[in-house]
């Protein structure tokens, strides 16, 4: 301690903000209290994050005094007001509580609109914004609309969206005109007011998930390495195709490449890419094979990606009908486009018989594996673990290099 302040307090500003970050919102304005020279370190926070944690906090401590939804755009609205230089992030996050907005976001529209206009006029970086899931698809006027202040921001880099309605006007042929990275989950894509396709034009991540129809969100983006297609809506009895990408979206060019997905829809996607993709890493959640026209589906989506060098599946689920032989035939096909795979990663293993048999196949069939990494869903018996390795090491393989990581 020296000239009664403590070593934390000399730090230059920048570094005290920096452990600032590190606090929920509501314990970072509590070290206000402690020492003067913290007090310009809360104004001059570069994340704020107002998330369930700060909802929570907020609705317990002014519980049966005043209006939940009130008492939390009063404090969100004072913490805004008091803020001086920068924000380089910042999180609104009403998914955990949805009594916040019970009346839907619409009626707190003026507040949000108001609050992206400061944030983006901040050099904002990072923007995370959510809503709650308490609407359908066929509901759109209940969404929040994204202001046009977001689509126009040139300081955003990387902006995800839960729950909104993504329908710009603004009069440009470009959006987001520097972000490289973009996520939505549950949002909802209305008609662009313009002729021509809106270009993307620095984005290099996008993610889709919890969707029905992108048809609307007419784009492309020249610099797009990286797909990701979760929780795509399809309905069973549903026979005429529709795309899951934007129409104009050119995706020949993606490296990596992550999805769950129905194989009737994923092959016609993957045959109006094109006959062969630059995909080197392919991650695919809850795998099924119902029967031989799925697995075979499965084969062409390897197939068409000759640059191939990882593969991850988390969950594979074979019916009994599927012989080994026509597993074997299959990855035997895929392995002679194959020539570059050598990590193959096995999520969620429940020690199925199926599922070793799948892995067998692989081993069988690929010379070039070096690594296969089997994570287990359970812990198992110390006998079956025995015998599940013994299986693995004993099989004969194409690759004797191969190592086996069993988690």
């Amino acid at each position: 301690m020296m000239s009664g302040r403590d070593r934390i307090s000399q730090l230059p500003t920048e570094i005290l903000d920096n452990i600032l970050e590190f606090l929920p919102i509501v314990e970072a304005a509590r070290t206000a209290v402690l020492f003067t020279i913290w007090r310009g370190c809360w104004s001059n926070l570069t994340q704020l994050n107002f998330d369930d944690q700060f909802f929570a906090y907020v609705g317990k401590k002014y519980s049966g005094s005043y209006n939940s939804t009130s008492t939390c755009m009063y404090v969100i609205n004072k913490v805004l007001m008091r803020h001086h230089g920068p924000i380089r992030k910042f999180v609104l996050d009403f998914k955990g509580d949805v009594s916040i907005i019970d009346h839907g976001p619409n009626s707190r529209k003026f507040d949000f609109d108001q609050w992206f206009l400061f944030i983006t006029q901040k050099g904002v970086e990072e923007m995370s914004i959510a809503f709650p899931a308490t609407y359908e698809i066929d509901e759109i006027n209940k969404y929040f609309m994204l202001p046009n202040c977001i689509f126009s921001c040139l300081t955003i880099k990387r902006l995800d969206l839960s729950r909104v309605l993504v329908a710009p006007t603004i009069n440009s042929p470009c959006i987001f005109p520097n972000v490289t990275s973009l996520s939505f989950a549950g949002v909802v894509f209305g008609p662009i007011n313009l002729d021509c396709v809106i270009d993307v034009r620095m984005l290099e991540t996008l993610s889709f998930s919890q969707y029905e129809d992108v048809s609307y969100f007419n784009i492309k983006a020249p610099r797009l390495g990286s797909l990701t297609l979760y929780d795509y809506e399809i309905d069973d009895d549903i026979e005429v195709y529709r795309r899951i990408t934007p129409v104009n979206m050119n995706l020949s060019f993606i490296h990596t490449f992550c999805l769950d997905f129905n194989f009737k829809f994923f092959v016609s996607e993957l045959t109006r890419w094109g006959r062969e993709l630059n995909v080197e890493c392919l991650e695919l959640a809850y795998v099924k094979f119902h029967d031989d026209d799925d697995f075979s589906s499965f084969i062409h989506s390897l197939r068409i990606c000759p640059k191939l060098r990882k593969l991850d599946i988390m969950t594979v689920l074979i019916d009994a009908v599927i012989s080994k032989y026509t597993l074997f035939e299959g990855f035997k096909s895929a392995a002679k486009m194959l020539k570059m795979l050598h990590t193959l990663k096995l999520r969620s293993f429940n020690g199925s018989m199926s599922e070793l048999r799948f892995i067998m196949m692989i081993l069988a069939c690929f010379p070039a594996l070096e690594k296969v990494v089997i994570i287990r869903s359970v812990k198992f018996d110390s006998n079956n673990e025995f015998k599940i390795m013994q299986k693995l090491l004993n099989f004969p393989r194409a690759s004797r290099k191969a190592k086996i990581i069993y988690i």
